[in-house]
């Protein structure tokens, strides 16, 4: 299981999402971004959408905590 951090522009607000599969999560959230799609999921605290144009940039963390990568 990897922690991804997804930040949004001109804003400190951040959404965390567990994913399994990186390099499939990768494939949906450039393409969100290139085409200005919606990234939607849910949590234990409802469901969300983020347009692709919002999202500023994006952190992998491991489950140790530590910081893999990001764009």
């Amino acid at each position: 299981m990897l922690e991804v951090k997804i930040h949004i522009k001109g804003s400190s607000k951040e959404y965390t999402v567990e994913i399994d599969d990186k390099s499939k999560f990768l494939s949906e959230i450039k393409s969100v971004i290139e085409n200005d799609g919606i990234f939607e999921f849910s949590d234990d605290n409802g469901e969300y959408g983020i347009v692709g144009s919002a999202i500023a940039s994006v952190e992998f963390i491991d489950s140790e905590g530590d910081k893999k990568a990001g764009f």
